[in-house]
């Protein structure tokens, strides 16, 4: 995994329908980390009501906000991506923002951010995937573990809607199939690989 020189460790964790209450939970008990960015792909509503950045609530230390095209990544933030768009990593070390096609009726979808990840041979990343209802996310945990990052899935059976995590784990065996309530341990053991 050559690549981006940056020093940020980059965490992805994607989900969908049943992924956003265990997400936010876990988001509250990791602590600050100076040199970590958080990339989250949640499925959500084109127009939401609320911004997924103030229903995540105050994080301890961490700045939380949905990036613009060209958005330096940096470490301490956790970037939401923003409704109706793709969000890719870039090699140079910005997320930019795509209105391409949905994947898997999904934009943002979770592939397309995994995807981009590996094509941006960033240097140090892992991927969570969590909760739901399509196959979007599958395909990109599978590309992350081919290219040799740390991948983690959600148990099926802790899972509210298990046909994401299912469909990621009939591609392959991640490093971690954990729970959700052990998702802040699971975190912080792919930070000492």
């Amino acid at each position: 995994m050559r690549g981006h020189t940056g020093d940020v460790f980059l965490w992805l964790i994607g989900g969908s329908a049943g992924s956003f209450n265990p997400i936010r939970r876990a988001l509250h008990q990791i602590t600050y980390m100076p040199d970590v960015a958080i990339v989250l792909c949640l499925h959500r509503l084109r127009s939401p009501r609320l911004g997924m950045a103030e229903a995540l609530g105050k994080l301890h230390g961490w700045e939380v906000l949905e990036p613009d095209d060209k958005t330096p990544i940096r470490g301490g933030q956790i970037y939401v991506a923003p409704a109706d768009y793709h969000l890719l990593v870039e090699a140079e070390g910005y997320l930019s923002l795509s209105v391409e096609e949905p994947v898997h009726f999904s934009r943002p979808s979770i592939d397309v951010l995994l995807e981009s990840v590996v094509q941006a041979r960033w240097r140090r990343a892992a991927a969570a995937l969590f909760s739901g209802a399509n196959k979007d996310g599958a395909q990109g945990m599978y590309w992350m573990h081919k290219a040799g990052y740390f991948t983690a899935v959600q148990d099926p059976a802790d899972a509210e809607i298990d046909t994401m995590p299912a469909a990621a784990l009939a591609l392959f065996e991640p490093d971690v199939k954990f729970r959700a309530e052990d998702f802040p341990k699971v975190l912080m053991q792919a930070l000492t690989l």
